[in-house]
């Protein structure tokens, strides 16, 4: 965890990924987190080129880095592994952010949290908070009552109840402000651990059972195939 000091008080630096489904996201100009570029990662046949490059940013009094991880479910495995390999290796992540849309919730929003603990394993729920977006109007509804709401309810559970809201575009600066002194609060309950380069290496690591079957994804039932070095 990096420290920078700012009017003789020491900030943490926090470094947070987001991941989840594009269509949860308005990318522009006015986008706080993600910018007005929607990451596309192509010519997956060269993936030995491609790196995460973390972007560098401040929000009041706030330094965050932010790693651009959405859609990266739909990538293929291996390319996943390639890129995840090398972001490990240069940066530790204090917090996992799943997006998803508040308004169109459905059962493969799961998905997302699944599919990240299949690539960075169990202790990567600790870490986790989820981010629901909305276009217009917010219904706290939806989240206050969340039993009549299964995806909620199973997000929920799965990361502690941790979670916050602000409008897809991510435009709000108090909106953005608040999720920075939650993400924060989270990396207190932490004990300032981060997820790291160790935990990724000894889960991806793991023996796994060979004779699994594998989905069209690239997944055993208990995690990734292989990883390309």
């Amino acid at each position: 965890m990096e420290h920078v000091k700012e009017k003789g008080k020491e900030k943490s630096r926090l470094t947070v990924a987001l991941f989840g489904n594009s269509t949860s996201v308005r990318f522009g100009d006015a986008n706080i987190l993600l910018g007005e570029k929607h990451l596309v990662l192509k010519n997956v046949e060269f993936f030995h080129f491609s790196r995460i490059v973390p972007v560098q940013m401040k929000m009041s009094d706030h330094h965050v880095s932010v790693v651009n991880m959405i859609d990266f479910t739909a990538l293929h495995l291996d390319f996943v592994n390639f890129l995840i390999g090398h972001l490990m290796l240069e940066n530790e992540i204090n917090a996992f952010i799943l997006v998803v849309r508040l308004d169109q919730l459905t059962d493969a929003d799961t998905m997302g949290l699944e599919w990240l603990q299949r690539v960075f394993g169990d202790r990567v729920l600790q870490f986790v908070m989820i981010l629901f977006t909305y276009e217009r109007d917010y219904c706290d509804l939806i989240i206050d009552d969340r039993e009549k709401h299964p995806v909620v309810d199973h997000l929920l559970k799965k990361c502690g109840g941790r979670y916050h809201t602000c409008r897809n575009i991510m435009n709000d600066q108090s909106e953005m402000r608040e999720l920075m002194d939650k993400l924060h609060c989270l990396f207190n309950k932490n004990k300032e651990q981060c997820y790291t380069e160790e935990m990724y290496n000894t889960w991806f690591n793991r023996p796994i059972d060979c004779h699994k079957n594998t989905n069209e994804t690239g997944f055993t039932e208990n995690g990734p195939k292989k990883r390309i070095q």
